[in-house]
Order: C-alpha cells, then sequence, then structure tokens
C-alpha cells in the first residue's frame, strides 16, 4: 500500500518550508515513490502515483512549466513539488488553475531546500509505512487462518489503530480475462484503486491476495459507507481493466476481530455466488438458502443428497437422450405452474403432467407435491455451489 500525500507534506512543511500553492483537494491522492525528474517527456519515468521533484532546468519558455504540469497528470502523477529558484522564479498562474482543477497538488520549496535531502527522506517513509502495512496485513492473515499467538496479533493490531472491537467487512474480488494477461498485476491495479477510494473515507484500510483473489478489509465503514464504496469501486474498476471479468462477494460488517474468520469465508462464498450466477457483485446478507448450504463444511454430504434426490433422473436423461431434469427446473422456475411450463416449452398441459409421473416414478419424489418440490429444489441449490 502507499502513503497519501497530506502525510507526507505534513513532515515536509516543517522541515523543508515546504508550501502548498494549489491542488488541495488532491491531498488525499496516494503515493507508492518519488522522483525528481528535469526531462520534459515525463511520461517514460513514471509508473504512476509518484510525488514528482523539479527545479526546471529546462524552463526557457513561458509555458514549459504548463505543459510539464499537463504531462505529470496524464501520467498519472499524485503530487509535485518545484524547487523555485534560478531556473523557475514563479509559478504561473496557468500552471496553478490547471492544478487546482485536477486536483494534484502542487508545492513549493526554496532554493536552499536540497531535494535530495527529501526525496531520500521521503522515500525513507514510504518503505517504513510499507513495512507497517505489511505487519498489519501479516497479523490479520495470521488471525483469519489461526496462525500463532492470536493475542499478539490483536495487540499488533492495537497498536495501529485497529481496535479489537471495531468493524470489519471483508469484500473478495475474482477477476478473469480471455485474453490471458497477467492476473497479479491486474489484481495489484485493483488495490491501488480500491485503497485511493478508501483512504478518502477512512483511514485503516487492509488489502492481501488469497490464492488468486484479492481481499480487501474495510475497517470501522458503517454500512451505508459500504454501499457507498462498492459502485465506485466497480465504475473505476471496470474503466481500469478493460476486457477483464470480475465478480465480487461482501460479508457481513461483523464487530469483533477475533470473529473474522467466518467473516472472511462469507465473503469468499458470496463472491463464488456471484461467479456462478454471473453477477458483478453479490452481498452475503442478501444470499437466502445459500448461506445456510456454505455453513455445511462437509461437501460430500451435500454431494451425497444432490445424488439421491436428482441422481437418478440424470442418468435416465443421459441414457434416453430425454431432458426429464431441463423440464424440472422449468417446472419450479415457473412456480409450478402447468400452464405456464407448457407455453414456455411448446408442449401440451397433459404432456407437462405425464412428465411430472415420469419424473416421479424415477425418482421417487413426486414433483406435485409440497414436500418433495422443496427436496429437488434443494437439490438444484447444491448443483448451482458444487
Amino acid at each position: 500500500m502507499a502513503i497519501m500525500v497530506k502525510k507526507l507534506y505534513k513532515n515536509g512543511r516543517f522541515l523543508y518550508n515546504m508550501k502548498l500553492i494549489a491542488g488541495s483537494e488532491g491531498m488525499q491522492n496516494l503515493v507508492n515513490w518519488v522522483h525528481i525528474i528535469e526531462d520534459d517527456d515525463v511520461a517514460k519515468f513514471l509508473h504512476g502515483s509518484e510525488l514528482v521533484f523539479t527545479a526546471g532546468i529546462q524552463n526557457k519558455s513561458e509555458d514549459w512549466l504548463l505543459r510539464y504540469t499537463q504531462k505529470l497528470y496524464e501520467a498519472g502523477t499524485s503530487a509535485f513539488v518545484v524547487n523555485i529558484g534560478p531556473y523557475t522564479k514563479v509559478i504561473p498562474k496557468e500552471v496553478i488553475k490547471f492544478c487546482n482543477e485536477v486536483n494534484m497538488p502542487l508545492f513549493t520549496i526554496p532554493w536552499e531546500t536540497r531535494m535530495v535531502d527529501m526525496t531520500r527522506d521521503f522515500c525513507r517513509r514510504i518503505m517504513n509505512n510499507e513495512q507497517v502495512e505489511t505487519g498489519i496485513t501479516t497479523a490479520m492473515k495470521n488471525i483469519i487462518f489461526n496462525i500463532g499467538d492470536i493475542e499478539y496479533q490483536v495487540q499488533q493490531l492495537e497498536r495501529r489503530g485497529y481496535a479489537r472491537d471495531g468493524s470489519f467487512c471483508f469484500i473478495s474480488i475474482s477477476i478473469k480475462n480471455k485474453g490471458g494477461q497477467n492476473t497479479e498485476l491486474a489484481l495489484n491495479r485493483l488495490g491501488k484503486i480500491a485503497e485511493r477510494i478508501v483512504k478518502r473515507m477512512q483511514d485503516l484500510f487492509i488489502v492481501f491476495s488469497y490464492n488468486e483473489y484479492l481481499i480487501l478489509v474495510l475497517v470501522n465503514f458503517s454500512d451505508e459507507e459500504i454501499k457507498s464504496f462498492l459502485p465506485e469501486f466497480m465504475e473505476t474498476s471496470a474503466g481500469s481493466l478493460g476486457e477483464w471479468e470480475m465478480h465480487v462477494g461482501i460479508s457481513d460488517n461483523k464487530m469483533g476481530v477475533f470473529h473474522q474468520k467466518t467473516n472472511f469465508e462469507k465473503a469468499l462464498s458470496a463472491m463464488e455466488i456471484a461467479k456462478k450466477k454471473d453477477l458483478p457483485y453479490c452481498y452475503y446478507d442478501e444470499l437466502g438458502i445459500y448461506k445456510i448450504l456454505y455453513a455445511v463444511n462437509d461437501t460430500a454430504v451435500l454431494r451425497s443428497y444432490y445424488k439421491e434426490i436428482l441422481g437418478k433422473l440424470e442418468a435416465y436423461d443421459a441414457e434416453n437422450s430425454a431432458s426429464l431434469t431441463g423440464m424440472l427446473v422449468t417446472y419450479l422456475e415457473s412456480n409450478a405452474s402447468l400452464a405456464a411450463v407448457a407455453e414456455k416449452l411448446f408442449m401440451h398441459r397433459n404432456t407437462v403432467t405425464n412428465q411430472l409421473k415420469k419424473i416421479e416414478e424415477i425418482t421417487g419424489y413426486n414433483p406435485l407435491e409440497m414436500e418433495d418440490k422443496v427436496k429437488f429444489q434443494m437439490a438444484l441449490y447444491i448443483q448451482s455451489i458444487l
């Protein structure tokens, strides 16, 4: 994870006489690294989310700094600092206006301040911040997977402001691309997008990879803030990912750090349902019957139930090139309406009735009886998660 511009500015203002000139609305932008760049072809030096320093050595025309600033913005720069001196004596009004419009913080430092000292200091702070966040992530993962001394892990979180009785919401993200692009890079990009959005709302945030999924942990978010975060994240991610297909599962917003293993699993369950139903996202608290099914740890029990109810019917279809299972699904989806099934499948109503009787002969369960209808429906729910 990265460090916010405002945190670097807080230190730089006192130590290096750093002054904010424009772009104050972007102070929550995230900074991954720091560079000194004097070449006006800045894009080739940057990956995005950097803090850039310049003295403007090539500043030999009236519009040079504006063009330089615009290129910084196009390259995804989080903020930049101009060393005021013999090369750049004053910041043009056009540059200030542009930075305010795009919310890119612009700072100045006096000529006496050595840029190399500042960049070294800021890079050290970024690395220290990364070490702290790595420790936080490790502690949370150890708690979830019950590794080591859990009380010690909780204390590590508390030292960083993560209260043991705080609320935690897990978001599990799965992505797929038919073009064979690098999944790890795409997940890393998604993590940065999520962090940028979250840090505008709350300071406490955890992100880590699990298998080939990205896990976000929203800490001390209200239910309303979670529902506000998700649409913006989905929209921004869609624009960034391009052809990637994304499915998201959202857990409960649960209090107490000791109870988060189950919450983590709920996010994974909701994500799996989103994938199977081809939904962009799914909230665990909206899963209905799937909550019960995912709570069954022994999937062999579920498979056995499914085979008991529908195994013979599927075998009959395979041996006789029939489609009784499909007809049964249509029947249940049509709220057991014979007329609706007949219309959808272009059958006579008597044909539908005869096929339902055939299903009873094969399975031993009567689709016309409420109790047996429930059994068939439960078996189909199980099929969808196996």
